[in-house]
Formats: C-alpha cells, structure tokens, sequence
C-alpha cells in the first residue's frame, strides 16, 4: 500500500495518509495540567473551635485538644501502646514530666541555717529551698531541737555553724 512508487511502508514509516496532518497537533487536548502543592494552614485548622458534647453538655474545645483527649483515652483506657509513647514523647517535649533531682548543689535561704536542719527539710518535703515555706522552716527548727547532739550544741553556744 505505498502511495508513491518509490516510498516504502514499513517500521517506523507510516503511510503518508494517515501521518499528522500540518499545523495539527498530535495531542489536540494537550497535556494535563499539573496540581501545585495544596495550600493549607495546619495551625489555622488546629485553632478551630468545634463543639463537643460530653457527659450530656455542650463544649467548645480547640482541635488540639481534641486530639489530645482522643489520644489519653485511647493510652488510658486501650492501653495501646504507640499512643502511650506518643504521650510520653509530648510530655518530654512540652516539659510536663517532673525530672527528679538526683544531684548538685543546695543553695539555702540563709547562711546561719545549720546544714543537718536543711537535711531535714528536703528530705522531708522533697521540695527545693526556693519553695520553703515558713511552715517547713519552722517544722526544721522544732526537728532539729529535738535531734540535736551535744557538739552541735556546743557549736551552736559558740556561734559556730556545725
């Protein structure tokens, strides 16, 4: 089926009549258009206020806290174990866990505080000297008195600090 006697129809020589015509295109509806990146505000949506019902009222809560709530309860009550390590992760992040003090340096209130009256308090209350109360100093004074040996008396006698 060769058009002209001299052209030959074979691979990669297709008839002259069914070729592309001039000034068409081979792909008249062209190529897809291509979708940009979607442009969203996670903080916005987070910031959204819904209202929620629990225990039979109404409440507005923010979608973080939602999820929040939705995470706790499925930790707490599935005990499922990648939503108790995400908890644990948020909890370190945001500085909610109390990291126990294992060592350093006791810096007390006043320098005419003996150190064994000190002793005392913290391991009593557990709490550092800027959160002494004068509850607790006075629970230190009155343990201290009634623990006292006779040296820290002497020392005390002479001004000393044992």
């Amino acid at each position: 089926m060769a058009d002209s006697g001299d052209y030959k129809v074979g691979y990669g020589r297709p008839p002259k009549s069914s070729r592309f015509r001039k000034g068409k295109s081979g792909n008249p509806g062209g190529r897809r258009k291509r979708r940009g990146p979607i442009k969203i505000d996670p903080l916005r949506i987070l910031d959204e206020v819904f209202s929620v019902q629990r225990g039979g009222q109404t409440r507005q809560m923010s979608a973080k806290e939602i999820e929040l709530r939705r995470i706790v309860k499925r930790a707490v009550q599935d005990k499922h174990f990648p939503s108790i390590v995400h908890l644990l992760a948020l909890f370190d992040k945001h500085a909610c866990t109390e990291q126990p003090q294992t060592s350093g340096v006791v810096t007390l209130p006043t320098n005419s505080m003996p150190h064994r009256m000190a002793s005392l308090i913290l391991e009593k209350f557990q709490l550092p000297p800027k959160d002494w109360k004068k509850r607790h100093l006075a629970w230190g004074r009155k343990q201290y008195a009634a623990t006292m040996t006779d040296r820290e008396r002497e020392y005390e006698a002479a001004g000393i600090l044992p």
